[in-house]
């Protein structure tokens, strides 16, 4: 049976506050889907790089609702969004739009655009899935991004699976999906007691992280909330000195 969010902050109380903030995510993802036109008949693989012109206003009103976020400080955003002018297919390359007009820095608009192009993302992964597909230099063969994590699956082989779109797929078995270091001097595991089924696969070459799901884990909860629930293990990557890549299910890359 597979546990929900409430269950998980039942059972991990300390998540509270993150684990509230991906439910008012999971509310915007189901409310703005239903605004979404049929991705097939309205996109192509070639021009599907936004909202379609005609919902991104409604999309964007609806985030900024749901997030109780200052709707006027951000309408230069949702007028963006209107006249097509965001390309959110840059944003998995970790290339932000220059917005000039909006009162919020760099890496507070990567977080915003991140939330608000998800259902865009996982809309697209619908219409055009590669799920399976090999992760050429360890990035998503659908949106380029990084991946989030890792799961080992029989045979053995290493899936890797990406935040932005939800496409999971193999990646060689040895070697960092960032760097593509094979050194394995340079490639370590972090695990913590308190944190069955998760550990941290590290690369002292470049000093990144990806967190490791065990299959198990995964009858139990999305690759989502795994990735909420092991907050605890970036804190400890990430004070350890290593780097993640890829924003977590509420955009965070760096954990204060």
């Amino acid at each position: 049976m597979t546990i929900d969010i409430q269950a998980l902050i039942a059972q991990r109380p300390h998540l509270r506050d993150p684990l509230e903030l991906y439910a008012r995510w999971q509310r915007f993802h189901q409310e703005a889907a239903a605004l979404l036109p049929q991705l097939r008949s309205a996109m192509s693989a070639e021009d599907s790089r936004a909202y379609p012109r005609e919902c991104a206003g409604a999309i964007f009103r609806l985030f900024v609702s749901i997030f109780d976020l200052p709707g006027e400080e951000l309408a230069p955003l949702g007028q963006a969004m209107e006249n097509g002018e965001i390309d959110f297919m840059r944003l998995p390359l970790g290339e932000v739009p220059d917005l000039a007009a909006l009162p919020v820095a760099e890496d507070e608009l990567s977080r915003i655009l991140f939330l608000v192009s998800r259902p865009y993302f996982l809309a697209l992964r619908q219409t055009f899935p590669l799920d399976g597909s090999q992760w050429e230099d360890g990035r998503c063969p659908l949106c380029s991004a990084r991946p989030a994590l890792a799961t080992i699956v029989e045979g053995p082989q290493r899936h890797l699976h990406c935040s932005f779109c939800g496409t999971s797929g193999t990646y060689q078995f040895i070697g960092c999906p960032h760097c593509g270091s094979t050194d394995v001097s340079m490639l370590n595991t972090i695990m913590a007691e308190d944190e069955p089924g998760f550990r941290v696969a590290t690369c002292d070459a470049c000093r990144s992280y990806v967190k490791i799901v065990e299959s198990s884990i995964l009858d139990k909860m999305t690759l989502d909330l795994a990735d909420m629930a092991s907050l605890p293990l970036d804190l400890v990557a990430q004070g350890n000195g290593y780097v993640r890549m890829a924003p977590n299910p509420i955009a965070l890359k760096k954990m204060e």
